[in-house]
């Protein structure tokens, strides 16, 4: 067992009871000053401030309750490590947030705990834009020593895992359920390259299936790991929405990627924009806000650098010219899924930076 034997069998022990939840404990366990002024606390004064006397119980008896410790034994005996509010690899950052968990279970590289966060997730059903923005605003950002955090759900959260995996400040995933369950199926394959070179983590035990209502309380966690959330599309009713809003409960910087107006996974975006979210156009953005001693990210595609300064949309039309000369604004808008009037708005932002020319309605890169 690692950290204090008493504290980690508290914890273990509160994280299997059906009494006691987070919501519950910690206001009373602050309120008291720590673990041991808590469980020195008369019982049936705690049966008043928890409600229950079932939970007094479960509370007080949690020092004594040697099965929840062989359990966790057993668990980290299988190779998952068992990280407990008590122990000192357990993040400052989570543990600040009203509720974090009691424990959480973790398979891969506990150092990237350390390293500073920034989530990006967004819509389960995200455009080629949305994937294209996740994966490369997680890579610069990983680049730049920052680390990933994301909920491993398709769409948004695959492409930001996948992209911050190319640089050093890597990836955590959070999962809605146990982290030997393969879910989705088809992320298996990354959940075992992150289990070997990143982090993936839950509050759920082993075997714990992927319930619909875990989620909302694993964005919790997703936001107390981050200093800030970057939100790349959300419709109205995405979830990641929630985790949004727990991040700006917990004094968190929100960011939102801007979109199609006619894009229903903008919805949510436009209107965390609209209600004072920070407009995100790329990780120099995130950083300057949340890092300014970082400084902005280089971008390179084949040899050549990104300009830093330059829109998300401008970036990418830059990128796909790079890559394939001689292409008109029609066929951009069909390669990048974007609006004709975005692409428009880029080309112009490219030729006026002396980055892209045009001849008969063709455009090409300008190599620097």
């Amino acid at each position: 067992m690692h950290g204090t034997t008493f504290a980690r069998r508290v914890a273990l022990s509160w994280a299997r009871s059906r009494e006691l939840t987070p919501q519950r404990v910690w206001p009373v366990l602050r309120e008291r000053g720590g673990l041991e002024a808590l469980l020195s606390t008369d019982e049936a004064e705690l049966a008043d401030r928890l409600g229950s006397r079932g939970r007094a119980g479960a509370l007080l008896g949690a020092p004594r309750d040697s099965e929840s410790e062989r359990w966790g034994a057993s668990v980290e005996g299988a190779g998952i490590r068992i990280v407990t509010a008590f122990d000192e690899e357990y993040p400052a950052p989570l543990a600040e947030i009203p509720d974090p968990p009691f424990l959480f279970f973790a398979v891969g590289r506990l150092e990237r705990l350390k390293l500073p966060a920034v989530a990006v997730v967004g819509s389960r059903n995200a455009t080629r834009y949305g994937r294209d923005v996740a994966a490369r605003l997680a890579r610069e950002l990983s680049h730049a020593g920052v680390t990933i955090v994301s909920g491993f759900a398709r769409g948004v959260d695959a492409a930001a895992h996948e992209g911050a995996r190319e640089g050093p400040g890597g990836t955590i995933a959070v999962l809605g359920c146990g982290v030997d369950v393969d879910y989705p199926r088809e992320h298996a394959r990354l959940k075992g390259a992150m289990a070997a070179t990143d982090l993936v983590l839950s509050e759920f035990p082993p075997g714990a299936e992927p319930r619909p209502q875990n989620f909302p309380v694993r964005n919790r966690i997703i936001a107390g790991l981050a200093s800030g959330v970057v939100v790349v599309e959300a419709s109205r009713r995405s979830g990641s929405l929630i985790t949004a809003r727990l991040a700006a409960d917990c004094g968190r910087d929100v960011f939102a990627v801007p979109g199609s107006v006619f894009s229903e996974t903008s919805i949510g975006t436009h209107e965390l924009l609209r209600d004072g979210a920070i407009l995100c156009r790329g990780a120099e953005d995130v950083l300057s806000e949340l890092f300014p001693s970082v400084g902005a990210p280089a971008r390179q595609v084949e040899g050549q650098r990104i300009p830093a300064q330059l829109s998300v949309e401008a970036a990418r039309l830059y990128e796909a010219l790079l890559r394939e000369e001689s292409l008109t604004a029609d066929d951009l808008a069909q390669a990048l899924d974007f609006p004709a009037a975005t692409v428009l708005a880029a080309l112009f932002e490219l030729e006026a930076a002396g980055l892209a020319i045009s001849d008969a309605g063709r455009y090409g890169a300008t190599r620097h």
